[in-house]
């Protein structure tokens, strides 16, 4: 039990892990700017048989609530952060946003623009350059009247606002309260680092950090967990008693070699002085052959040949005269004078 227990205890850590992993990185996709705040309309009661309100799309409702304007209960006419809690003979809504992406704050324009009369429209957006986050939108109010309409937009950034030509609330809020029946333009600069790429030194600590974990229980458990029957090791005595044994070897070993190579050098040497006499018909001629060659083909026989008789013609033995004794090749004689 004691060699089981270290094993399950690992992998139970190490299931453990799966749901802050999948958390973690579940959080990671929605790294980057985000922007909170909220906006204000109110009208006057004649303005409509209801007080304005918002439509806010079910992608955004996890992020985005709307309460009434003013709230019940309020007793002020500004809250903590400097905005109007309420507006004399004025009703309407007030919109709650939180950590709202670059693409959703975009959203949020027409939203406030569905909720005003007469064409008037709300346009905000938001875009990174290096550190500096820039809010540029604009307002087209002239449609509004401004007895009847009252209209506020809140930002807060994730870092200090180093220019803007709104109200500012804090180092990192902004406020515009555009004028009903004119044209507004919204201009605010932030600075702080991406969060993006602030998360990422962090991440890559952590993820080191585990993966050297891990590496650490793995040697750990193979440490334990290693063979620890002893090793054979051969004695003095041993050794020296194989030692002939492996000297016979290496010498039947240098013999195999040093045959091998004698037959191959002998095997060269034989077909080389076959080369250099050479063969008949082939390179230098035969001698035999080239002796008998004149007498094969040799146009002049000095004598009779063996076997053969004079044949010489009557002609000739009367200008030659008496004839001489002719030897042949069985024996030696004389011949008796031609008639």
């Amino acid at each position: 039990m004691r060699k089981l227990r270290f094993p399950i205890v690992a992998a139970v850590a190490l299931l453990m892990l799966i749901p802050v992993l999948t958390g973690c990185m579940t959080r990671s996709e929605h790294v980057g700017d985000e922007f909170s705040g909220f906006v204000v309309v109110a009208a006057t009661p004649n303005t409509g048989p209801a007080a304005p309100t918002f439509d806010v799309p079910a992608s955004m409702a996890g992020s985005v609530a709307v309460t009434p304007f003013p709230s019940e209960g309020s007793t002020g006419n500004t809250s903590n952060d400097g905005t109007p809690t309420s507006v004399t003979g004025k009703v309407g809504s007030r919109l709650t946003f939180t950590n709202l992406t670059i693409g959703q704050f975009s959203q949020l324009g027409d939203i406030v623009s569905s909720s005003l009369d007469a064409g008037a429209t709300i346009d905000l957006g938001a875009t990174r350059s290096g550190d500096i986050v820039r809010l540029r939108g604009g307002a087209a109010l002239a449609g509004l009247s401004p007895q009847n309409y009252y209209l506020s937009i809140t930002v807060q950034f994730d870092g200090r606002i180093v220019a803007t030509n709104g109200n500012l609330s804090g180092d990192s809020s902004v406020t515009w309260v555009p004028e009903p029946g004119q044209n507004a333009e919204f201009n605010a600069d932030a600075e702080y680092p991406d969060p993006a790429t602030a998360a990422f030194p962090g991440w890559t600590i952590f993820l080191v950090l585990l993966c050297l974990i891990i590496v650490a229980g793995v040697g750990a458990i193979a440490y334990m967990y290693r063979d620890r029957s002893p090793r054979y090791v051969p004695s003095a005595a041993e050794r020296e008693a194989a030692l002939p044994a492996v000297v016979a070897a290496l010498k039947s070993r240098t013999k195999r070699r040093a045959g091998a190579k004698g037959e191959s050098a002998s095997t060269g040497d034989s077909e080389g002085v076959s080369g250099d006499r050479g063969e008949p018909g082939r390179g230098e001629p035969d001698s035999a052959a080239d002796e008998a060659a004149p007498h094969r083909s040799g146009p002049k026989q000095t004598g009779p040949t063996q076997g053969t008789a004079d044949q010489s013609t009557p002609a000739d033995h009367d200008t030659a005269g008496p004839s001489t004794p002719t030897v042949t090749a069985e024996g030696s004689g004389t011949a008796g004078p031609t008639s």
